[in-house]
């Protein structure tokens, strides 16, 4: 175990590639613990033979698990600073997403599936993580929502919509868990280079796509930051590529 007075540490679903994968690095290298948390066991491996994470395999749509999987960090590590909860799919497959559909191609089914990875496991590994947290004096949490909240997705309404609900609970929750010492925020990227849309950044020639590494680099900054309750959007053709979104207010609507 290590010294919970010097090192702080990390959970960061979604870990096994991508944006979580860019993450469970950047952390390391700010020599901050990580449980890194995926379906995909074998991503898990491999990240963690590069960085020296710890690792931990489950479906974080379901509640229970994502209760296992804070019990999980402070069994071994004694506390937990910093939540990062990045998991996510798309609601349409990216190669059919450049064809017009009806509402008659969106299958129900797959709605619910979207909802819970994109959305239910934000606000289930929120409610896991906070008591843990606010024993230990409190934390930041960081939610991946997406660009498609400030600009709707036409192309996929389930992720579109997902992604919005991520957001209306880190707006909406960022109140109550200030009580308790910790914050929340979103983090909303524009099209990042990752295998969710079927591109590695080495191969790409697009320069509005952003390296996963900008995009975690944004995350920890937000993470041991002071604000709680905003959404950041992250884009490349931006300097800095992290920027505040500003909601517009309503008059005498409480916010």
């Amino acid at each position: 175990m290590t010294d919970e007075n010097d090192t702080k540490v990390s959970l960061v679903t979604g870990a096994a590639s991508g944006i979580g994968a860019a993450l469970v690095r950047k952390l390391r290298s700010e020599n901050i613990e990580v449980l890194g948390v995926d379906l995909d066991s074998s991503g898990l491996e491999t990240i963690s033979s590069e960085t020296g994470c710890s690792i931990f395999t489950t479906d974080i749509s379901q509640n229970a698990n994502n209760v296992e999987a804070v019990s999980e960090v402070i069994s071994h590590f004694g506390r937990l600073d910093y939540v990062f909860l990045n998991a996510g799919i798309l609601g349409r497959k990216i190669e059919a997403q450049i064809n017009p559909f009806t509402s008659g191609d969106l299958d129900p089914d797959h709605y619910t599936t979207v909802r819970a990875v994109n959305f239910d496991s934000v606000v289930f590994g929120t409610l896991a993580a906070a008591p843990a947290m606010e024993e230990n004096g409190g934390g930041s949490i960081v939610a991946t929502a997406s660009i498609a909240v400030i600009v709707a997705w036409h192309r996929d309404p389930f992720y579109t919509a997902t992604k919005h609900a991520v957001v209306g609970w880190v707006r909406g929750v960022a109140s109550g868990l200030q009580n308790q010492g910790i914050s929340i925020n979103a983090i909303c990227p524009g099209g990042v280079a990752t295998p969710l849309v079927g591109i590695d950044r080495l191969s790409s020639t697009n320069s509005n796509l952003l390296d996963p590494v900008q995009v975690s680099e944004a995350m920890y900054e937000t993470a041991v930051g002071e604000d709680t309750g905003q959404a950041f959007t992250v884009q490349a053709d931006h300097s800095p590529v992290r920027q505040k979104f500003s909601f517009t207010s309503i008059e005498g609507f409480p916010s």
